[in-house]
């Protein structure tokens, strides 16, 4: 029992720690690796209409010394869609990710962005929400 409570009490303290580390962005982190920073930290897309596909866009910013290289952007399903810049991002530059939604699935949505990089940090989740509505019916103001 006492094992139990102190392996959930590690679960639970462990996670924080570690943003708290990764959130504090030393100043080595800028300096000797590609760092990607992001327009936004989460993507609400509100509510959408029935069959269609919703899309937006991402920016990302090279804000380290080195050469950016996105290797790959997956999402946690098959319903959205990403792409991403091809060549690497040269510190300063910034660059688009797209996404797009297939909405022939009504009902709330809960989904990741999952961006690999070559930066400090290497790998970048956005999550992703929003609902489609059910057909003949109006968004909410």
């Amino acid at each position: 029992m006492l094992k139990s409570a102190i392996y959930l009490l590690f679960l639970i303290i462990l996670p924080g720690i570690f943003q708290s580390i990764v959130a504090a962005d030393p100043p080595e982190a800028r300096n000797n690796f590609p760092f990607a920073v992001l327009s936004a930290d989460s993507i609400d897309m509100g509510q959408l209409l029935p069959g269609g596909q919703a899309q937006g866009m991402l920016s990302i910013t090279n804000a380290g010394r080195y050469d950016l290289v996105i290797s790959r952007v997956r999402s946690s399903c098959g319903l959205l869609i990403t792409t991403w810049p091809a060549q690497p991002l040269k510190p300063g530059e910034q660059g688009t990710i797209s996404y797009r939604y297939d909405t022939s699935r009504t009902g709330s949505f809960k989904r990741n962005i999952v961006i690999h990089t070559n930066a400090w940090h290497k790998t970048l989740t956005i999550p992703v929400k929003g609902e489609v509505l059910p057909a003949n019916t109006k968004p909410s103001d």
